[in-house]
C-alpha cells in the first residue's frame, strides 16, 4: 500500500501489523510507512502503540521505529501514550524496542514522578546485555538531566563514572 492510499482511509491495525511483519529483525522493513501514516493519521497511535505487545519480535520493533519516527517528527501523536510507554514498554527486554523507548520517552513532557521513573529504567538499562541500549540508556538520562533540574544530581555522577569506565560508542555520547 503505498503512502497516498494510507493518507485516503484509516489503515486497520490487522493492515499496520501486516506492513510491519515479515522479513529478519535486521530490517526496520516498511516502519517509515505506517511512520509517515501516523503523522497524517494520529489516531493510528493507539493500534500502533498496542502492536509493541506484539508476541512476534519483528512487529514489535517495527511498531517501535515507527513510534519513535513520528515521535520525532511531531511527538504530540504519542504523547497521550506516556503512561503505557512507562509501564508496559519499557520492561519488554527486546533491545530494538529498549532502544526506541529511550528515545521516545524523552521526546515526551514528563512530570517529576515521570522523570523519576524513567531515570530508575534508565539505570536498569545500563546493565543490559546490549552496549546499544546501555549507550541510549546514557544519553536518555542525559536527556532527562537537561530538562529537570530535581535529577540533575543523581545522573550527573553517574554519567561521569560511565565515561570513565564504558564502550568508545558510550564515552562519545
Amino acid at each position: 500500500m503505498s503512502s497516498s492510499d494510507n493518507s485516503e482511509r484509516i489503515m486497520t491495525k490487522e493492515e499496520i501489523r501486516n506492513t510491519l511483519s515479515g522479513g529478519d529483525r535486521r530490517s526496520v522493513g516498511d516502519a517509515h510507512l505506517i511512520a509517515e501514516c501516523l503523522l497524517q493519521k494520529p489516531e493510528l497511535a493507539r493500534s500502533v502503540v498496542s502492536l509493541i505487545q506484539e508476541d512476534d519480535a519483528i512487529v514489535r520493533s517495527r511498531a517501535a521505529h515507527a513510534l519513535k519516527t513520528a515521535t520525532l517528527s511531531k511527538p504530540a501523536i504519542t504523547q497521550p501514550y506516556k503512561s503505557e510507554f512507562i509501564q508496559n514498554m519499557s520492561p519488554i527486554q527486546q533491545w530494538e524496542v529498549r532502544e526506541q523507548f529511550c528515545i521516545i520517552i524523552t521526546k515526551l513532557t514528563l512530570d517529576s514522578d515521570d522523570y523519576t521513573k524513567c531515570l530508575n529504567i534508565f539505570k536498569d538499562y545500563l546493565s543490559d546485555k546490549s552496549s546499544i541500549v546501555r549507550t541510549c540508556a546514557m544519553q536518555g538520562m542525559s536527556d532527562l538531566a537537561e530538562k529537570s533540574d530535581s535529577i540533575k544530581a543523581e545522573v550527573l555522577p553517574v554519567l561521569i563514572e560511565l565515561t570513565e569506565t564504558s564502550s568508545a560508542a558510550m564515552r562519545a555520547r
